[in-house]
């Protein structure tokens, strides 16, 4: 069964490269016009518009920081007015660990700058976007292994933000059902992305592949697939729910 999306219109935040590439490229794959967020990647964003273009799909390129309110609801409704409303699908992919730091040396500033831009990111744009959601518009929410199993070395921080991107999920589609936007989150193991070219050295890799079932690394596109399930008429009875994409690293 084929998914087709064609006709509508989808925002993913964080989509200038890994897991949001992927994820906007797929979309476009299935025919959705998308809009690509940014906060400071122009070029590899751009890149990301071309991949969607390629495949025949309108591309809006927006710049913005998540973790203001304010710049928030801005880079939204650039969205909105390069795209047209209503919206139909939001992809809260935006988020970063940052720096890896155990929590003795860790600063107030360093935990406030992890939480609000893995958290309260998702909040400020989800409720940018609410108003120009259409009935039936999916939420998909980006949290982490991390949130499963407490984090990798130095990462309590972020571990706990995508813990509460899980938590913040659950609450969400409780709320919106009356309104039949399905919220959903997917939570990545250990992916080749830049985000482990960046906090990750290759030993540590190493360790992380030799605790995966699999035995191998996972990639941005087996992520986006979650994702093109959860935004499909496949998963139309599904909300409120996270699906682990790890290989076998972590389950219930």
């Amino acid at each position: 069964m084929l998914i087709d999306l064609t006709g509508q219109r989808a925002i993913v935040t964080g989509a200038s490269t890994g897991i949001g590439r992927a994820t906007a490229v797929a979309l476009a794959g299935a025919g959705a016009d998308v809009a690509i967020h940014y906060g400071s990647s122009q070029k590899e964003a751009e890149e990301t518009a071309a991949a969607v273009e390629a495949r025949g799909r309108r591309a809006v390129l927006v710049q913005g920081d998540f973790r203001d309110p304010t710049d928030a609801g801005k880079a939204v409704d650039a969205a909105v007015h390069g795209l047209g409303a209503p919206v139909d699908i939001l992809v809260n992919n935006a988020g970063s660990l940052i720096a890896r730091s155990p929590i003795e040396e860790m600063d107030a500033e360093l935990w406030k700058e992890v939480i609000d831009l893995n958290l309260s990111a998702v909040f400020f744009a989800t409720k940018a976007a609410l108003p120009h959601f259409g009935r039936n518009a999916r939420i998909v929410n980006v949290s982490s292994v991390a949130a499963r199993h407490g984090g990798g070395p130095g990462a309590v921080a972020y571990a706990t933000a995508k813990g509460g991107v899980m938590t913040m999920t659950r609450g969400l589609a409780k709320e919106l059902a009356p309104r039949n936007i399905r919220v959903n989150a997917i939570a990545p193991g250990v992916i080749e992305t830049p985000f482990h070219d960046r906090f990750s050295t290759p030993e540590m890799l190493e360790t992380f592949r030799k605790g995966i079932p699999l035995g191998r690394l996972g990639t941005p596109e087996e992520c986006a697939g979650a994702v093109l399930y959860l935004v499909s008429p496949l998963a139309s009875y599904v909300t409120g729910q996270t699906i682990d994409i790890n290989g076998g690293q972590w389950f219930a």
